[in-house]
């Protein structure tokens, strides 16, 4: 047998072996390290920040919502306090009244100003958002109504534990295997006519 088709069959093998530990990576379930719930009415046109985390690369947050009506939701990798402190200073009282801090116009501009900072953004009224950070951050939960109604709100926080993302693992290994494959396919050809022949003598 070539020594080529030897050396692209054991790679090949190889690949396989790593893709499918990889699959098995991630099937495992994250561990949940602790959870967090609440919720609300939204005015109209208005936003609010509920829970803040401080998050590392090996957690997650899911956040499960059900709300009377269609919301953003942004995880935002700042703290709320940054948020205000961003409206205070670019906006005098006169033009921001207290009551009017929480307006989406000044969240929106905020946002326009540091894109950076969305961390992920949706638009939800029930189902589920997830976000893994990619450095230790800090992470504010967002509600914006864009509506012209008041929207009642609920939801669930869970900061899980990740070995590996689910997806991005999956993937990976959705290109692994089959590369692994090809590459060992002509040794296993190889491997199986050899054995016919033997078998044939």
């Amino acid at each position: 047998m070539k020594r080529w088709i030897i050396s692209l069959g054991r790679g090949g093998t190889v690949l396989i072996s790593i893709g499918l530990a990889l699959l098995l990576v991630s099937l495992i379930p994250p561990a949940q390290l602790g959870s967090s719930s609440g919720g609300g009415g939204i005015g109209p046109k208005m936003f609010q920040p509920f829970s803040e985390y401080v998050l590392t690369p090996q957690q997650g947050l899911e956040v499960t919502i059900n709300a009377s009506g269609t919301l953003t939701v942004y995880i935002l990798e700042v703290s709320t306090q940054t948020i205000y402190d961003w409206i205070s200073e670019h906006y005098s009282e006169q033009e921001t009244p207290f009551f009017d801090y929480n307006n989406v116009t000044r969240l929106e501009e905020f946002l326009k100003a540091n894109p950076d900072t969305i961390g992920r953004q949706k638009e939800i009224r029930e189902g589920k958002v997830e976000y893994i950070p990619t450095k230790v951050t800090n992470a504010t939960l967002v509600f914006s109504n864009p509506s012209s109604v008041s929207v009642q709100c609920m939801y669930e926080a869970s900061i899980t534990a990740i070995i590996a993302p689910g997806t991005k693992v999956r993937n990976l290994a959705q290109w692994t295997i089959p590369i692994g494959f090809v590459l060992a396919l002509p040794w296993l050809v190889q491997l199986w006519r050899e054995k016919t022949m033997h078998t044939g003598i």
